[in-house]
């Protein structure tokens, strides 16, 4: 405390001889080298003027990261406090707090604030395994694990129960008439819970399992009432650059209550940071599938992935991911087994104040079968397309009201598989 207060003199001392001409003149070259990276200029640089903008939360937000960056972590969580208490505080601002009670050893206080951005149901899905690694590390030094929850209710209404749902399993079948269209609302529910241990040092291994259930029971449509169970161990590995996880997963599908598909995958994925606000993420994905009524179905599956992820600014992020599939069949004399696909979609996601937050996402791909119909006398090409909004409302940090509103289409130039369906949602989501 000694020392802060003797640095706290000094920056008195030094912001008095400071104009606001040469205040406005600092902070725009501060501002350069925090843009290029360059924290030790930048720091030194804001110190010199940080009681001329006390009130400033951008500022304060740059002045604390730039002494994040340096080592200063008194100084940064002081700036970061600042942020919030003049009102503008966010996802980003609360990342860095808890970042920095993490290197000042306040766990307690650290994984409070991890757990009240866990319960962000808008929260990017690598920063998400970023936050459970520091979360496992805490449990380490605190000689406990982690667990944490969450659970989402809502009614759907689908105007198309036929096309659509999980994995793809509307296979088609043999005939060549269009399946009539049919309309429905749903009880949807998801249940996921996440427990993390550290099995090393710092910087070194942690363990993850995840085990959710999605339930989805129509009003009238029951034959598409669906219950799929999955259970994910994994393996991570952190370094300051990236981070590294080797996922298993095992799940079943059933329909309306009767076992339709079991699969099993193997995904090694890997993140990148080329910066604090710019990510790499890529996976490869092995996965093999088993149809319980009908073999003739089963199927390996290949993908791979490649994502680019940019925050934007504390409140916003954008994502673009690269898909690359294909599926083949055990079975020679099944068609609409086999298949080559290629997809992409874009993510964008907007934090408006600590109780408003919007999502949209766009996906586009194009899959070509590789058997040929001697019903349709061709190959079935699909082009495919989907797109939804989502908003968030806080009601408090453990409790969140969804509404989400979708739009999804297939042309086939076999024209019995082509389909348009929209989605309303709206529910809640409840974190543990």
């Amino acid at each position: 405390m000694k020392n802060i207060f003797l640095l706290f003199i000094l920056f008195t001392s030094l912001s008095a001889e400071i104009n606001s001409v040469d205040v406005d003149k600092i902070y725009n070259t501060g501002l350069k080298f925090y843009k290029e990276h360059n924290f030790k200029q930048s720091y030194q640089l804001f110190s010199q003027i940080f009681l001329k903008k006390l009130t400033n939360s951008k500022f304060n937000f740059y002045f604390g990261r730039s002494a994040y960056e340096t080592g200063h972590y008194e100084v940064a969580l002081a700036a970061f406090e600042r942020v919030d208490m003049l009102g503008n505080g966010n996802i980003r601002n609360t990342l860095e707090v808890a970042r920095t009670y993490y290197m000042l050893k306040m766990y307690e206080d650290a994984e409070i604030a991890f757990k009240k951005i866990l319960a962000n149901p808008h929260l990017p899905k690598n920063i998400r395994i970023n936050i459970e690694y520091l979360l496992s590390n805490i449990s380490q030094v605190q000689k406990k694990s982690f667990t944490y929850a969450k659970i989402l209710t809502g009614i759907l209404y689908d105007s198309n129960v036929n096309y659509g749902s999980i994995d793809n399993y509307q296979y088609g079948g043999a005939t060549l008439q269009k399946i009539a269209q049919k309309d429905d609302f749903a009880l949807e529910v998801l249940s996921d819970i996440t427990n993390i241990y550290d099995i090393g040092d710092k910087n070194s291994f942690a363990v993850k399992n995840n085990f959710s259930f999605y339930v989805k029971e129509y009003h009238k449509e029951s034959a598409y009432n669906t219950l799929y169970l999955t259970y994910s161990p994994s393996l991570l590995y952190k370094e300051r650059k990236y981070t590294a996880e080797l996922a298993l997963n095992i799940d079943r599908l059933y329909m309306n209550h009767i076992q339709y598909l079991s699969s099993f995958s193997i995904m090694p994925k890997l993140q990148y940071n080329h910066s604090n606000t710019l990510f790499s993420l890529a996976y490869l994905k092995y996965q093999i599938k088993k149809f319980k009524q009908s073999s003739s179905l089963d199927a390996k599956h290949y993908e791979i992935a490649y994502g680019l992820q940019k925050i934007l600014s504390p409140r916003s992020y954008i994502q673009n991911n690269l898909y690359f599939i294909k599926e083949k069949g055990n079975n020679v004399s099944q068609i609409y087994v086999d298949y080559n696909e290629i997809k992409t979609d874009l993510s964008y996601g907007k934090q408006f104040s600590t109780l408003l937050g919007f999502d949209l996402y766009a996906q586009i791909r194009y899959r070509k079968y590789n058997d040929f119909s001697y019903g349709f006398n061709s190959k079935r090409d699909d082009i495919g397309g989907l797109s939804n909004v989502q908003l968030s409302i806080t009601l408090n940090p453990s409790l969140h009201l969804n509404f989400k509103s979708s739009y999804e289409y297939v042309h086939s130039n076999q024209g019995r598989f082509s389909y348009e369906k929209y989605t309303l949602y709206s529910g809640i989501t409840k974190t543990f």
